[in-house]
C-alpha cells in the first residue's frame, strides 16, 4: 500500500501502531508514555505547542494530524507489503514452539494456583530448570518500519503466596533506523501485600516528514526519547491496595541536516519534560495478574505534573479503568474492559488519545477519553488459545460529545500460546482494525489487558 492511500478519519494519518513497537505487561510502559503522548507520536506533540498565530487550535489540530501523517513515509511503503508476510512468520515461529520451550521451562505451579481454561496439569518440576525467559518480538508499524527484538526476563517468586515477579529486557530495531531499549520489571512479596512496578525506556526514533505542517517542505529529523516510572503499591485490606506512583520523561529532537534544523528552529520544535507524581487506589479480586480467568481490577490514579517537579508544565491527568473477567465454560473466559482518562489544564501534547488496537497513539487527540473493550478467549489446546476481541473509544470535552466523527471503533483477533503455565505468561499476536486505513499488528508478551 502506498502512503497517498494511508489515510485517517481527518485526513492522512499514521495508521498502523497503537503505542510504540510493543507493548508489555511487565511492565505496562504505557504508563512511562503518559509523559507523552504516544511514542509514534513524539515529534506531533511538539509541533503542536508551536500553534499558528490566529489560528483556532481546533483548526490547528486538524493541521498537525495531517502533516503528521508522513511521520515514517519511507517505512509506509513497505509495510503494507510485509504484513501478510511478517504474519504468517510469526503464526509459523509460534506453531513451532513445543510443548517444552527451552528457553521457557515451566516451575512448579503454587498452592492452589488457578490454571488458565483448558489447560492442563504442568508436568512434574524438573531440577535445574532454568527460571530464564526468551521471547522473540516482532512489530510491524508506519512509524517504526518493521521491527524485529526480543525480551529476555528473570522469573523470581519471593514465597509461596506471591505471584511471580519478572526482571525483563526488551531491545527492537527497525528498517527505519529507529530503535528503542526497555528495562522493567514487577515484584510481589509479603505474600502478595506488596508490589511494585518499575520501569526505563528509552529510544531513537527518526521521521521523514515530506510536507512538514502543510507547508511543502521536506524535513527529517531524529528524536531521543527515554522515561522513568515507579509504582508501589501496599495491601491495606483483603484485594484493596494504596499506594504512590512517579513518573518523569524527556525527548529532544534536531533535524538531521542544516535544512530541516533551520525549519524545526522556525517551528519553535525543542525538547520537552514531564515530571509528576500521584497516587493509586485498586481493588483486584483476579486469580492471576498475568492471564486472569475470573475477578476484577478496579484502580483509581492520578498525576499531577509540576514545573516544581521539573516539568515544562503545570497539568493534571487522572485515570480510572476496570477489568472484569469470567469463565463462560470450561474453555472459554470474557473479559470486560474500561478506561476513562481525565486532564485538567494540559497542554494539547498530554492531552487524551486513542488507546484502542488498530490506532495509533498520539493520532487522534481531545481532552478526555473513554475506551469500552471486550475480548473472548476460547482454549482450543490445552496451551494454545484464540481470541476475538472489539472496542470503541471516543474523545470529548472543549465543546465535544461522545459522538459522530469523535467515535472510534474496532474489530480483531489473534491467537495466544501460555508459555509458562505455572506463571500463567503467554504470548499473542493480534490484527486489529479501526475506522478507516487504521490498523494494526503486535506480537507482545502478555494480554493486552
Amino acid at each position: 500500500m502506498s502512503a497517498e492511500h494511508m489515510t485517517g478519519r481527518n485526513g492522512p494519518g499514521v495508521t498502523m501502531a497503537r503505542d510504540g513497537a510493543t507493548h508489555w505487561d511487565y511492565p505496562d510502559f504505557g504508563s512511562i508514555l503518559e509523559g507523552w503522548t504516544g511514542s509514534e507520536s513524539l515529534c506531533r506533540r511538539a509541533t503542536e505547542r508551536a500553534v499558528m498565530p490566529g489560528v483556532p487550535l481546533a483548526a490547528h489540530r486538524r493541521v498537525t494530524t495531517a502533516s503528521a501523517s508522513h511521520i515514517g513515509a519511507v517505512a509506509r511503503l513497505h509495510v503494507g507489503g510485509l504484513l501478510p508476510y511478517v504474519w504468517r512468520a510469526t503464526i509459523a515461529v509460534l506453531l513451532s514452539l513445543p510443548p517444552s520451550i527451552a528457553y521457557a521451562q515451566q516451575d512448579a505451579p503454587p498452592s492452589g494456583a488457578t490454571s488458565p481454561p483448558g489447560s492442563q496439569s504442568d508436568p512434574p518440576p524438573v531440577a535445574g530448570r532454568s527460571p530464564w525467559l526468551f521471547v522473540p518480538l516482532v512489530s510491524s508499524n508506519p512509524k517504526l518500519g518493521t521491527s524485529l527484538g526480543a525480551m529476555v526476563g528473570y522469573i523470581h517468586k519471593f514465597d509461596a503466596v506471591s505471584e511471580p515477579s519478572l526482571l525483563a529486557l526488551q531491545a527492537q530495531r527497525s528498517n527505519t533506523s529507529s530503535r528503542t531499549l526497555g528495562l522493567g520489571g514487577k515484584a510481589f512479596w509479603n505474600e502478595n501485600r506488596d508490589r511494585l512496578m518499575v520501569g526505563i525506556a528509552s529510544g531513537k526514533v527518526t521521521n521523514d516528514y515530506l510536507d512538514f505542517l502543510g507547508t511543502g517542505q521536506e524535513v527529517r529529523s531524529d528524536e531521543n526519547v527515554r522515561g522513568y516510572f515507579l509504582r508501589y503499591q501496599h495491601q491495606i485490606r483483603p484485594n484493596w491496595y494504596i499506594g504512590g506512583q512517579a513518573l518523569y520523561s524527556n525527548y529532544d529532537v534536531e533535524g538531521t541536516d542544516p535544512t530541516s534544523e533551520q525549519i524545526l528552529d522556525m517551528a519553535g520544535l525543542a525538547g520537552e519534560i514531564a515530571s509528576g507524581v500521584g497516587l493509586i487506589v485498586a481493588r483486584d479480586s483476579r486469580d492471576n495478574t498475568s492471564n486472569p480467568t475470573q475477578g476484577a481490577l478496579l484502580q483509581l490514579h492520578n498525576f499531577a505534573f509540576r514545573e516544581s517537579l521539573g516539568s515544562d508544565a503545570d497539568f493534571d491527568v487522572a485515570t480510572g479503568e476496570v477489568k472484569w473477567y469470567t469463565r463462560t465454560g470450561d474453555k472459554n473466559v470474557l473479559v470486560l474492559h474500561g478506561k476513562m482518562r481525565l486532564t485538567h489544564d494540559a497542554p494539547a501534547s498530554k492531552q487524551s488519545t486513542v488507546e484502542l488496537r488498530g490506532y495509533t497513539r498520539g493520532q487522534y487527540l481531545g481532552r478526555n477519553s473513554l475506551t469500552l473493550e471486550a475480548e473472548d478467549r476460547y482454549m482450543f489446546r490445552p496451551r494454545w488459545g484464540a481470541k476475538l476481541f472489539a472496542g470503541l473509544a471516543c474523545l470529548y470535552g472543549d465543546g465535544e460529545s461522545c459522538s459522530g466523527d469523535n467515535l472510534y471503533p474496532m474489530v480483531g483477533g489473534g491467537v495466544f500460546y501460555v508459555v509458562k503455565p505455572a506463571s500463567n505468561m503467554v504470548i499473542t499476536a493480534e490484527l486489529a482494525k479501526g475506522d478507516g486505513e487504521n490498523r494494526g499488528f503486535y506480537v507482545n508478551f502478555g494480554h493486552r489487558f
